[in-house]
């Protein structure tokens, strides 16, 4: 059930503009609840133009010289993987897209992300999904739902900006 943006669900705050949510599934929350790739594709199917960039394809796009997580310099390379998902995420995000970057872990660099959205100007939302009880505004506690339940419990929470970011 595809909406237009100007109407239904956005990210961007009104008129068909674009934004970000950065979806949070850590390891494990996916087992006995929502998992974040099903939920972003529920979520990518009720917004509209809707794009699904995901944190770790930025990692496995490193051919030559890829570090696994333990080396000297994996901080780095990460950081880096993060850095160009916060750019084209805002890149599609001024473009009019709503982007939903799907992410194994809250980003140690979530302020590029931050940046990103001062820089350009396009909304910037967090929701970590979590099978334990809530204990920041950004977490949604998804034990006793659904995919679907917890699609649309993001797409209520980011139509009233309880995660909301920044600008």
């Amino acid at each position: 059930m595809n909406r237009t943006t100007v109407g239904g669900p956005e990210l961007g705050g009104g008129r068909g503009a674009g934004g970000v949510l950065v979806l949070v599934d850590p390891a494990g929350a996916a087992g006995a609840g929502a998992g974040g790739s099903p939920v972003a594709e529920l979520l990518v199917r009720e917004l509209h133009p809707s794009v699904h960039l995901r944190t770790d394809d930025f990692l496995q796009v490193i051919r030559n010289g890829r570090l696994s997580a333990h080396q000297p310099g994996a901080d780095r390379q990460d950081v880096t993987a993060l850095a160009a998902a916060a750019q084209a995420a805002f890149a599609y995000a001024t473009g009019g897209y709503q982007v939903v970057v799907e992410c194994t872990g809250t980003p140690a660099t979530l302020d590029t992300f931050r940046r990103e959205s001062r820089t350009t100007g396009a909304a910037l939302h967090h929701v970590v999904l979590t099978t334990a009880a809530a204990t920041t505004p950004y977490e949604l506690d998804t034990s006793a739902l659904t995919t679907e339940t917890t699609a649309k419990s993001v797409l209520d929470a980011l139509a009233v900006r309880t995660h909301l970011l920044g600008w």
